[in-house]
């Protein structure tokens, strides 16, 4: 059986997350998820805005975090795991979007890989 690619893999991660979003939170899904092209975008954005405060700007964040996805693409294939396997496993987990955006565990996971590099 033949690896799958992780490209691959984070693209229909990041295609299914865009799909599942709920209307109800319209322009926080805008601009937390739609308006990014790729899930790298989108969880640097959503990192530093969860982690920003007045001295330490959710832009400064996003850049060092992205920045950091760009240099370690294994990364992003830990988010996509995590995603995949929350998916799998947790009944509580109603589509990746929620997930994504609301358990900390899931945001505080991200953090710590990326502080550790």
């Amino acid at each position: 059986m033949q690896a799958a690619d992780p490209d691959e893999e984070a693209s229909w991660v990041w295609n299914e997350i865009k799909v599942e979003s709920e209307p109800a939170l319209a322009s926080y899904l805008y601009s937390t998820i739609l308006s990014h092209s790729t899930l790298d975008h989108s969880l640097a954005f959503h990192l530093g805005n969860k982690l920003c405060s007045s001295t330490l700007l959710s832009t400064m964040l996003y850049n060092l975090f992205f920045n950091t996805f760009s240099v370690d693409v294994d990364l992003r294939s830990a988010a996509v795991a995590d995603l995949r396997a929350a998916r799998s496993r947790d009944p509580a987990c109603v589509s990746l979007s929620h997930y994504f955006l609301n358990y900390t565990v899931f945001l505080a996971c991200q953090v710590s890989f990326l502080v550790i590099v």
